[in-house]
């Protein structure tokens, strides 16, 4: 398109969409195809003249980026262009936000700042070790990828992660990594400051975690920085939590060099089965984790080398790809157009592939995992008293003794004995009576509550907004009540209670059992935000909306008007 004298940068002049970004050979500006145009997301290349989002994956041309939102014809979309711009060409930008980037003249790059052609795969891999080596966890760092991430020193030893250095260092680095003779031009970070001396783009307002990218063949490609502050525009939503991930770069400094985006493969690359998932974090941990080989993208639509990473794991030996993306494939248009994507793709490589699905409470793989590890830690150390064990059957109104033998063993009994057998006044004074008045108490005051969890049927791939979502998002939807027409029934059953219990001890009770760990002939997934929970007995039927932080919201439910009720044979189990 080099024979018309405007580009693309013009067209969003014209367009009038916000400019949140400059580099070297492209601008970011808000997409206008994204839900609530997503800040930033569509990259405008102005040495092509082409235009992508990396959230929605929309992409064209810069005549078809203006037919598309004109609702025209490209062919009408050019003669209407030339028109407009036969005499505003070379006019500043215009952008609508206080916080965005000052005007920027259309045409402005053209290459105005030198770039380095980028170094051979060995040559980056060489200069990132090295400088890996230089730096360290620092002790902030560490303890979250302990405590937060799950991680050990081993595993965080393993992934390479570090802190970003100080700002003072931004000389000193290159110059101890020259001495060792690595080469600096063409390596991402990299660069040529004012004064003509060779530094690396590490600031204060990019300090945190560096996580390095590794290739097919296991070489360092380049490295995100997780951001100890997140980046937010001043007129962002206070419930954004704004940009926390970017790449370790150059690409608008002189003689820099772009870090791309490239696939990012951890574990073993001869693995038959291989997750894919977004982002270098959170495969890394998903790796360490699962023990499994995970290849992480950095967002659902960006599969930018996704195909040839397919075949070369196909020529490994790989046969099986799982896809991993975030839960918010059943809310989000975006993400799920991802997901088939990868879908299609691996087919197209002669890969089998199908989805993995979680508890839904969790989003990301990684949480998942992490809750996981929590659960299983917290099962170790805890002991369900004696009234929740006779609750469910797990033990008899004589074995009260054995709770009583082990609190009397205790060196220095933090509760009292009631408390720690877990029952109330009434019923510690016929346990002091005798153990049969005792068991006729509990006996009489045990109840067994008839329930039905109801969820979003997601079985033809549905995208639904308000999935696993509070009530909030169902409001959003334009829902004043869950619709029962998009759900089915996954389960009727009963569940042993008091007669004391209230609805809420029930619900939680019952989300309780019904999660992670599900029982033998249950039909659906873990209880999540967005399901419905009804107790209902001869008299009564009363509906409850799971939102979040799992709390209980009475709704009003026609369950006549659900889809399907899921069967056992039914049930194809994908939901881990």
């Amino acid at each position: 398109m080099d024979e018309y004298p405007f580009n693309i940068l013009d067209i969003a002049n014209i367009l009038r969409l916000t400019v949140r970004r400059e580099l070297a050979d492209s601008v970011y500006v808000d997409c206008p195809f994204c839900n609530k145009h997503r800040k930033g997301k569509l990259n405008l290349n102005l040495v092509k003249n082409v235009w992508r989002c990396n959230r929605c994956g929309e992409s064209g041309h810069m005549f078809e980026l203006y037919a598309r939102l004109r609702g025209i014809l490209v062919s009408d979309a050019k003669l209407e262009l030339i028109d407009l711009l036969a005499e505003s060409v070379g006019q500043p930008c215009v952008s609508h936000s206080e916080v965005a980037v000052k005007a920027i003249p259309a045409g402005r790059y053209n290459h105005a700042v030198e770039q380095s052609p980028k170094a051979s795969r060995e040559e980056i891999d060489r200069t990132m070790r090295a400088m890996l080596e230089m730096l360290s966890v620092r002790p902030e760092h560490r303890e979250h990828l302990h405590h937060v991430r799950g991680l050990n020193d081993d595993q965080i030893d393993y992934l390479g992660l570090k802190s970003t250095p100080s700002f003072k260092l931004r000389h000193a680095i290159p110059r101890r990594l020259q001495e060792r003779g690595c080469t600096l031009a063409g390596v991402p970070g990299f660069f040529v400051d004012r004064y003509g001396k060779w530094t690396v783009n590490f600031t204060t307002w990019t300090a945190g975690i560096l996580i390095p990218t590794r290739d097919m063949d296991g070489l360092i490609s380049g490295a995100q920085i997780r951001l100890d502050k997140p980046i937010k525009d001043d007129e962002s939503d206070p419930e954004e939590q704004g940009t926390k991930y970017i790449w370790f770069s150059s690409s608008n400094k002189s003689k820099g060099t772009s870090s791309g985006c490239p696939v990012n493969l951890i574990g073993n690359r001869y693995a038959h089965t291989v997750y894919i998932t977004e982002g270098a974090f959170k495969a890394g941990i998903a790796h360490c984790l699962m023990k499994r080989t995970v290849l992480s993208i950095q967002g659902a639509n960006n599969l930018n080398g996704v195909k040839e990473a397919f075949l070369t794991l196909k020529d490994h030996g790989t046969q099986l790809i799982v896809e991993a993306l975030d839960i918010d494939k059943f809310n989000n248009a975006a993400v799920a157009k991802g997901a088939q994507k990868i879908y299609l793709l691996a087919k197209s490589c002669g890969l089998r592939c199908r989805s993995l699905t979680w508890n839904p409470n969790y989003k990301g793989i990684d949480d998942w995992q992490i809750a996981l590890r929590i659960r299983r830690a917290q099962k170790k150390e805890e002991q369900k008293n004696f009234k929740e064990r006779f609750r469910t059957d797990a033990c008899s109104a004589e074995q009260v003794n054995e709770f009583v033998q082990q609190w009397e063993d205790l060196p220095e009994p933090k509760v009292s004995l009631a408390s720690f057998l877990g029952v109330n006044e009434r019923e510690f004074a016929a346990f002091q009576e005798s153990i049969a008045a005792f068991s006729s108490l509990l006996e009489r005051e045990k109840v067994k509550r008839r329930f039905r969890i109801y969820q979003l049927d997601l079985s033809a791939g549905q995208v639904v907004p308000f999935a696993f979502k509070g009530i909030k998002a169902l409001a959003e939807a334009a829902y004043a009540q869950p619709p029962a027409r998009s759900y089915c029934l996954v389960h009727d059953g009963e569940i042993n209670t008091f007669a004391s219990d209230t609805d809420d001890m029930i619900l939680e009770r019952i989300a309780e059992q019904y999660s992670d760990d599900l029982p033998n002939g249950y039909c659906g997934r873990s209880v999540a935000p967005s399901d419905v929970l009804e107790l209902y007995d001869e008299g009564s039927r009363r509906y409850f909306y799971v939102d979040q932080d799992r709390t209980y919201l009475p709704v009003r439910f026609s369950p006549a008007a659900i889809r399907r009720t899921v069967t056992e044979e039914e049930n194809t189990r994908e939901w881990r």
